[in-house]
Protein backbone atom coordinates (compact mmCIF):
# COMPACT_ATOMS: atom_id res chain seq x y z
CA UNK A 1 0.00 0.00 0.00
CA UNK A 2 1.51 3.07 -0.86
CA UNK A 3 1.06 6.65 0.77
CA UNK A 4 -0.04 8.11 -2.61
CA UNK A 5 -3.45 5.62 -2.17
CA UNK A 6 -4.07 7.01 1.00
CA UNK A 7 -4.04 10.46 0.35
CA UNK A 8 -5.83 9.74 -2.68
CA UNK A 9 -9.03 8.31 -0.65
CA UNK A 10 -8.48 11.20 1.99
CA UNK A 11 -9.11 13.86 -0.83
CA UNK A 12 -13.06 12.57 -0.87
CA UNK A 13 -13.74 12.60 2.58
CA UNK A 14 -15.42 15.97 3.58
CA UNK A 15 -15.30 17.82 7.30
CA UNK A 16 -18.95 16.64 9.23
CA UNK A 17 -19.73 20.20 9.45
CA UNK A 18 -18.26 22.15 6.42
CA UNK A 19 -18.44 21.34 2.98
CA UNK A 20 -14.70 20.98 2.15
CA UNK A 21 -12.60 18.54 1.86
CA UNK A 22 -10.29 17.75 5.42
CA UNK A 23 -7.24 18.14 2.79
CA UNK A 24 -8.60 21.65 1.58
CA UNK A 25 -9.00 22.83 4.93
CA UNK A 26 -5.26 21.81 6.10
CA UNK A 27 -6.50 19.14 8.26
CA UNK A 28 -4.61 16.52 7.14
CA UNK A 29 -0.69 17.15 7.89
CA UNK A 30 1.17 13.89 7.30
CA UNK A 31 0.30 10.66 6.26
CA UNK A 32 3.15 7.68 6.46
CA UNK A 33 2.21 4.07 5.54
CA UNK A 34 4.11 1.47 7.51
CA UNK A 35 2.96 -2.13 6.56
CA UNK A 36 -0.79 -2.49 7.08
CA UNK A 37 -0.69 0.82 9.24
CA UNK A 38 -1.35 4.43 8.23
CA UNK A 39 -0.51 7.11 10.41
CA UNK A 40 -2.15 10.40 9.76
CA UNK A 41 -1.03 13.78 11.36
CA UNK A 42 -4.18 15.43 12.21
CA UNK A 43 -5.02 18.98 12.69
CA UNK A 44 -7.95 21.14 14.27
CA UNK A 45 -8.21 24.34 14.63
CA UNK A 46 -8.06 24.63 18.59
CA UNK A 47 -7.83 22.01 21.36
CA UNK A 48 -11.13 22.13 22.62
CA UNK A 49 -13.14 20.69 19.63
CA UNK A 50 -16.70 18.62 20.68
CA UNK A 51 -15.15 14.83 20.67
CA UNK A 52 -18.57 14.32 18.78
CA UNK A 53 -16.91 16.01 15.54
CA UNK A 54 -12.87 14.41 16.41
CA UNK A 55 -15.26 10.84 16.59
CA UNK A 56 -16.48 11.82 13.34
CA UNK A 57 -13.39 12.94 11.34
CA UNK A 58 -11.76 9.90 12.78
CA UNK A 59 -14.82 7.63 11.50
CA UNK A 60 -14.92 9.23 8.14
CA UNK A 61 -10.90 8.63 7.77
CA UNK A 62 -11.50 5.24 8.94
CA UNK A 63 -14.17 4.55 5.91
CA UNK A 64 -12.73 5.92 3.09
CA UNK A 65 -9.38 3.67 3.28
CA UNK A 66 -11.35 0.58 4.75
CA UNK A 67 -11.32 -1.29 1.76
CA UNK A 68 -7.55 -1.07 1.83
CA UNK A 69 -6.92 -2.70 4.52
CA UNK A 70 -5.39 -0.44 6.45
CA UNK A 71 -5.22 0.20 10.28
CA UNK A 72 -5.80 4.02 10.69
CA UNK A 73 -3.73 5.50 13.88
CA UNK A 74 -4.11 9.46 14.14
CA UNK A 75 -2.34 11.73 16.26
CA UNK A 76 -4.34 15.26 16.74
CA UNK A 77 -2.56 19.04 16.96
CA UNK A 78 -3.62 22.64 17.11
CA UNK A 79 -3.45 24.24 13.33
CA UNK A 80 -0.76 27.01 13.40
CA UNK A 81 -2.45 30.53 13.30
CA UNK A 82 -2.12 30.87 9.46
CA UNK A 83 -3.84 27.30 9.46
CA UNK A 84 -6.82 28.42 11.51
CA UNK A 85 -7.53 31.29 9.08
CA UNK A 86 -7.26 29.25 6.14
CA UNK A 87 -9.79 26.79 8.24
CA UNK A 88 -12.55 29.59 9.28
CA UNK A 89 -12.54 31.39 6.14
CA UNK A 90 -13.89 28.26 4.21
CA UNK A 91 -16.20 27.14 7.24
CA UNK A 92 -17.79 30.26 7.03
CA UNK A 93 -17.68 30.26 3.33
CA UNK A 94 -19.01 26.21 3.65
CA UNK A 95 -20.82 25.78 6.32
CA UNK A 96 -23.60 22.97 6.31
CA UNK A 97 -24.39 22.80 10.30
CA UNK A 98 -23.59 20.92 13.36
CA UNK A 99 -23.46 17.22 13.42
Amino acid sequence: MKRKDVWERLNTVEHPEIAASLIDLGMILDVTVDGNTAKLALAFPMNNIPQAVVDAVVNSISEAVKDLGLEIKTELFEMSPEARENFLAQARANWKGPI
